[in-house]
């Protein structure tokens, strides 16, 4: 893949994903605890951190992040979560939509938990 010409190939967008919106809901005039709404269901290309950069993420204190690259879609933001085919939860960081005009979006993900 090659960001610089973004010649990405639709093909490589072959892991299914979840993106969770966190809702608080009210019973009963009594608030709960927020709770996991689904908010988009896609297929993804996610890149992690190689193991060639992985010393120089450790030391920028990013090697528990992803890069997901999902067709864009309007509505999502860092107050979502990513969860994966083996139910391990990503918070987005960040998210840069239609990355230079590719009809991608990049979600920028941290690890949150293994379940």
């Amino acid at each position: 893949m090659r960001l610089n010409n973004m010649r990405f190939n639709f093909s490589k967008l072959n892991n299914p994903i979840w993106i969770y919106e966190v809702k608080s809901v009210i019973e009963n005039g009594i608030p709960q605890k927020p709770k996991p709404v689904l908010f988009l269901e896609c297929f993804a290309h996610v890149e992690s951190v190689s193991l060639k950069d992985y010393q120089n993420s450790a030391q920028l204190g990013t090697q528990h992040q992803m890069k997901v690259f999902i067709r864009n879609y309007h509505g999502i933001t860092n107050k979502m979560i990513i969860e994966d085919i083996n139910k391990q939860s990503y918070k987005i960081e960040q998210v840069l939509y239609d990355y230079r005009q590719s009809g991608f979006t990049i979600l920028i993900a941290e690890e949150v938990s293994r379940s």
